[in-house]
């Protein structure tokens, strides 16, 4: 019988040390992970127990009416602290149990995911030896917390009063409870991280922003205010794009064109966080037992996400130039309009001294282009051209301007027999044709572009004589002062030899050709 004792005695040792080992192969090669997946379980694991309470509970009647636990008892299981799932239902030391990845006890989604946070935040050893009175203080605590969020009375006073009275049994009554309160602040605040107002906690539903141009700052931003005043608690990072925070605000810039969304995140720096794998679940198999949760879930902090893409907008630049010579025009003054009719204006932009205009930034598509104020010099453009603008691009076009030119007109007048009275001669004044004109330059002249034309006494035309209508006109002429002087008169007229000074003058911009006349 003692042979049969000590090799019995010999085969429990031998177990302890292999599930010792195997426990320090599962830590060892943990230590080794990046700490993303939670323990990996035994298939099975026999369950030890100590006591935790120094006294018993008496009835907790939030968690179940007329039904005295008695003590709490401390329990690790594969290597973990273990947690009574069920209140009142009964468990055996030594017994053999096996584990499981989803709970058999019917919980919502929000009681697992507070479990989880429970477990987390909540006491765990991995010493398979008796507790001390601290960690029996802790343990309870834990404990308590398991069964006020399986009966789904956690965050209410009727849990806390539940918590109250299994805290009592710990070695340290207030010391427990008082671990009990942080870790229900632990968990309520995790679960119920406030997030910044403008994010969501899952990428597939963050809100998208555009940022819009800042024609001042010269690039694309956005302000974003968290009315839920937490954006303190949280760190900010996205790609491509500048940040920076102030209070509660949080402005997202960039310089260049980005039209498709990029995703931005926000991570707690308040140790708030989300579990990221779930517990372990443990049961007998057999009927009326109780079922037991153990392991530390693994977590990240709480992380928020938007969105944020550019507008898509590009430029539009123009070059102005002399119609015929090609020299560049500056002051000209174009409109951009978003209708073809040019009626909806929604830029104006001046051509500099080389010619050259560019827009301010543009939403993409199709707009209008017409001028408004033709340089000094040159008659109005009443062409209207097409700019298509492409997201960061700047896209070109090129108008002309025609100088205006002038004309003068110049007739002979003279004293012409209308009547006979029979008594005297009637004579009216009437136009002559067949006198003849010289015009020369009264100052040196120039183009548009300033380009000289004539010196000053030059000749510009010679020989022209009025015809039938007693006039002549002389035109295409480019706008300065001309000298006319009568070079022959006709039979039976005297010769005016005073040069007449005609000023063409720039009158306005929608005239093509200027008409002065001399006589």
């Amino acid at each position: 019988m003692r042979k049969l004792r000590r090799k019995e005695h010999m085969k429990q040792k031998l177990k302890r040390f292999m599930a010792g080992f195997m426990a320090m192969l599962t830590l060892v090669g943990t230590l080794f992970t990046n700490g993303t997946t939670a323990f990996a379980a035994s298939p099975q694991a026999n369950i030890a127990f100590w006591n935790a309470s120094v006294k018993n509970s008496g009835e907790v009647s939030e968690l179940k009416p007329g039904y005295n636990h008695g003590k709490i008892l401390y329990s690790i299981l594969d290597g973990n602290s273990a947690y009574c799932m069920n209140f009142g239902l009964r468990a055996d030391g030594g017994q053999l149990m096996n584990s499981y990845d989803d709970a058999s006890t019917s919980m919502s989604a929000q009681q697992r995911k507070l479990l989880s946070y429970c477990l987390y935040y909540g006491f765990n050893s991995t010493q398979k030896a008796a507790p001390s009175n601290s960690q029996c203080d802790e343990y309870i605590a834990t404990q308590a917390m398991v069964w006020v969020i399986v009966a789904d009375i956690f965050g209410t006073g009727s849990g806390d009063s539940a918590a109250r009275k299994l805290c009592n049994t710990a070695p340290s009554p207030d010391s427990s409870y008082s671990y009990y309160e942080r870790l229900r602040d632990n968990i309520s605040s995790s679960y119920n991280a406030t997030l910044p107002s403008f994010a969501s906690r899952r990428t597939s539903e963050a809100p998208t922003y555009e940022l819009k141009w800042n024609e001042g700052s010269q690039r694309f931003e956005t302000t974003l205010s968290d009315s839920n005043g937490v954006l303190s608690d949280f760190d900010f990072g996205i790609s491509g794009y500048s940040v920076d925070k102030n209070g509660n605000s949080i402005t997202i810039s960039s310089t260049s064109v980005n039209t498709t969304a990029t995703t931005g995140t926000f991570t707690s720096n308040a140790g708030k966080i989300e579990t990221t794998s779930s517990c372990v679940f443990w049961l007998t198999g057999k009927s009326g037992y109780q079922e037991f949760i153990s392991e530390r879930p693994t977590a990240d902090p709480i992380k928020a996400y938007i969105k944020v893409k550019t507008e898509n907008i590009g430029y539009g630049e123009l070059t102005k130039i002399d119609e015929s010579s090609g020299v560049k025009l500056s002051g000209a003054v174009y409109g951009i309009y978003s209708d073809s009719g040019c009626t909806n204006r929604v830029q104006t932009m001046t051509t500099d001294g080389n010619g050259y205009a560019k827009s301010a930034a543009l939403v993409a598509g199709t707009y209008y282009v017409k001028e408004i104020t033709a340089p000094k010099g040159y008659v109005l453009s009443g062409k209207v051209h097409t700019l298509t603008v492409k997201a960061g691009q700047t896209t070109g076009i090129s108008a002309t301007d025609k100088e205006q030119l002038g004309a003068i007109t110049i007739y002979k007048e003279g004293e012409v027999l209308s009547s006979w009275n029979g008594s005297n001669f009637t004579y009216e004044k009437k136009k002559l044709s067949g006198a003849t004109f010289k015009v020369t330059a009264g100052a040196n002249i120039y183009k548009a572009d300033g380009t000289k034309v004539y010196s000053a006494g030059d000749v510009v035309a010679e020989s022209l004589t009025t015809g039938t209508d007693g006039q002549v006109v002389l035109s295409d002429l480019h706008l300065g002062t001309y000298v006319v002087t009568e070079i022959k008169s006709i039979d039976g007229y005297t010769i005016n030899t005073t040069p007449q000074t005609v000023a063409v003058e720039y009158k306005d911009q929608t005239v093509t050709v200027q008409y002065e006349s001399t006589t």
